[in-house]
């Protein structure tokens, strides 16, 4: 069976919005080493990321189907980035435990506070109730 690869992803969390509409779409699907990165995030760009293969002849509709997904979250799509206080916050799926706005970011580490520091706790921000927390 003949694949071809139709998007990258660079974190596991990424393909979230993807896996549900493809599944309804009836679109066979693979994620290319996205085991791997869920164990390791380090190694994602080093293996080329997460990669959404499809068989060739889905290719054209998938590809649509990308498109689509990405067109509809554009505004909150995760990736997106905010800076307060001069310190970058971004896009996560998390709920605001005080109002349940899904408008929620988190505080986006540094490469090297990443190698260094992978398990701290990472501060979230509500931009709707403005609360913040870890």
């Amino acid at each position: 069976m003949d694949l071809v690869t139709i998007k990258t992803f660079f974190y596991d969390h990424e393909t979230v919005l993807y896996e549900p509409t493809f599944k309804a779409e009836g679109i066979d699907y693979i994620l290319k080493d996205q085991k791997t990165v869920a164990i390791d995030p380090l190694v994602s760009n080093a293996i080329g990321g997460i990669k959404l293969q499809v068989r060739i002849e889905d290719e054209e509709r998938a590809r649509a189907l990308v498109a689509e997904i990405e067109a509809n979250n554009s505004g909150t799509q995760l990736g997106d980035v905010i800076v307060l206080n001069g310190q970058k916050y971004e896009k996560t799926l998390e709920e605001c435990p005080t109002c349940e706005s899904e408008d929620i970011y988190v505080y986006k580490q540094s490469f090297f506070e990443n190698l260094f520091f992978p398990f701290a706790k990472r501060e979230h921000y509500c931009k709707n109730c403005k609360l913040k927390w870890s």
